[in-house]
């Protein structure tokens, strides 16, 4: 919704005419009307005037009209846990975020059980991967290199490189994984 939309909808809502909103703001009608049809933004003097007369602060009225705030995704336990995906009969990975095509990293969680591994083929020239530990051991073979990571410990490398994760502690590990983009 664009600041036009938002000042037809709030005058509508509290059922004030163009013709009245004119008169408490001083604004002439033509510009309300431009400014509610997109034609025109009007001043930041206006929109105070506008928000004043709806009853609103000039920050409530801008409220939610930001766009980077509708990238903002949210997702409780319920959620996270209906989106999950399975790679292998054993390993269980845990999309954290939606959408994650048009994202710029995937945030993936992904449960181990002892002596399971998941395999990365090559992933994409310019693709980091960042692994965080959250529980358990495991064992990173990253270009014939061997990295055991425990508990709080993390890697960071170039997922361009074909790369094995191990479990190769005695409990389930889980694994935080993030790859950038988000190819995974």
């Amino acid at each position: 919704m664009n600041l036009g939309e938002r000042i037809r909808n709030i005058r509508k809502e509290k059922k004030i005419t163009l013709v009245e909103l004119s008169k408490m703001t001083g604004v002439a009608q033509a510009s309300l009307s431009r400014i509610e049809t997109g034609i025109m933004n009007g001043t930041v003097e206006s929109h105070r005037k506008i928000a004043e007369a709806l009853g609103l602060s000039l920050a409530e009225l801008y409220t939610g009209l930001d766009p980077k705030l509708s990238e903002i995704s949210y997702r409780n336990d319920k959620e996270i846990k209906k989106q999950a995906e399975v790679k292998s009969d054993n390993v269980r990975l845990e999309l954290l975020t939606t959408q994650i095509s048009t994202r710029k990293f995937a945030p993936i969680l992904l449960s181990i059980p002892q002596n399971e591994s998941i395999t990365y083929e090559k992933l994409e020239r310019g693709t980091e991967k960042f692994l965080w530990i959250q529980a358990g051991t495991v064992t990173v073979t990253l270009n014939n290199n061997d990295y055991t990571l425990n508990q709080n410990e993390t890697l960071y490398f170039d997922a361009s490189f074909s790369h094995i994760i191990k479990n190769t502690g005695i409990q389930e590990a889980k694994v935080l994984s993030v790859t950038s983009p988000s190819n995974f």
